[in-house]
């Protein structure tokens, strides 16, 4: 992990976003971590070059909670794990009061690259919308998987 999981909720830490356990609509199970006041910024070493067309994060939103979905996923390959390339970006639209809770999967397909290190990066909603009683905060984020393809 490039940017640190909340306290809070980070349970087995790095591991829960790839042990293969899919998260419930009950955040506090342990099978999902969160980020709070910053991104959630990975790097997937696949210990020798292979073969990528896709990357996707799962994300768990409860509004009432705090917990919005991401804003934005880039990702990014690289032969070395130190000079990065952007493969992608994708924004996601902010959480509307009329948006239902639950599970989200965000799948961000790119043209195939043969890479060692993939870096997500997963942007939150940095200022809880207007409408929202906490306006103005910054939202949690939480995963429970990402995975390549």
């Amino acid at each position: 992990m490039l940017q640190p999981i909340n306290e809070k909720y980070k349970y087995n830490g790095e591991y829960t976003l790839v042990d293969g356990l899919s998260g419930t609509p009950n955040y506090r199970t342990g099978r999902w971590i969160a980020f709070y006041k910053n991104d959630m910024e990975l790097v997937v070493d696949l210990k020798q070059e292979t073969s990528v067309h896709k990357a996707w994060v799962r994300t768990y939103v409860e509004i009432g909670e705090e917990i919005l979905d991401v804003r934005s996923i880039s990702v990014l390959s690289s032969a070395d794990g130190k000079i990065y390339k952007e493969l992608k970006t994708v924004d996601y639209p902010a959480v509307t009061s009329k948006d239902k809770n639950g599970i989200y999967k965000h799948e961000v397909d790119f043209d195939t690259v043969n890479a060692r290190y993939i870096k997500i990066i997963a942007k939150p909603e940095y200022k809880i919308p207007s409408w929202h009683w906490g306006s103005g905060r910054p939202a949690f984020i939480f995963v429970d998987e990402v995975g390549l393809e």
